[in-house]
């Protein structure tokens, strides 16, 4: 069963009007739209680092009181 992360980026491919069979066609624009929410979304899942502004959720939680 796929993932909320996997449909995410599926969703945000067929958006993009990206596939494996369109990959070499694609302008190096939507390319780097989908790298992007790729990044946006791992950094946000904490996988990768990203921005550190107060409410962002690639912010590590704070666990003690």
């Amino acid at each position: 069963m796929p993932s909320d992360l996997e449909h995410y980026l599926a969703d945000e491919a067929r958006a993009l009007g990206l596939s494996p069979l369109t990959l070499g066609v694609a302008s190096p624009d939507t390319l780097h739209a989908y790298c992007a929410a790729v990044l946006r979304e791992l950094a946000a899942r904490g996988l990768l680092e990203g921005e550190t502004e107060l409410g962002c959720y690639a912010r590590p939680r704070f666990s003690g009181h």
